[in-house]
């Protein structure tokens, strides 16, 4: 094969490139996008890992993927047994609350 263009110049040249994307992204807007997705809700701290250039619907595009700290929670019953998602309704959530919030006063 005959090489008709310089490496380190095309590198360069997408790497600046892929830069003032992610400088024009809204992070703002990101992030919804992304809490919307995941279903979610992510802290101030995103900050983009990764980016490349792409082919999608034979036009180019552009993947940019993020790394984000969030907060997630885990439930346990008084014994300490995991209480799964699906056993644990608002309802429930708001009940143990309240119950939570007796004790504290009775304290």
């Amino acid at each position: 094969m005959t090489k008709v263009a310089n490496t380190e110049v095309l590198e360069k040249a997408r790497n600046e490139l892929l830069e003032k994307v992610k400088g024009a992204l809204e992070m703002k807007e990101i992030r919804r996008i992304l809490e919307d997705q995941h279903n979610l809700e992510i802290s101030d701290d995103l900050e983009v890992h990764n980016s490349q250039i792409i082919i999608h619907n034979n036009r180019i595009g552009y993947k940019i993927e993020f790394e984000v700290l969030l907060s997630l929670s885990v439930l346990l019953d008084e014994n300490g047994v995991y209480i799964p998602p699906d056993e644990t309704p608002e309802g429930n959530i708001d009940q143990l609350g309240g119950l939570a919030e007796d004790i504290i006063k009775e304290m």
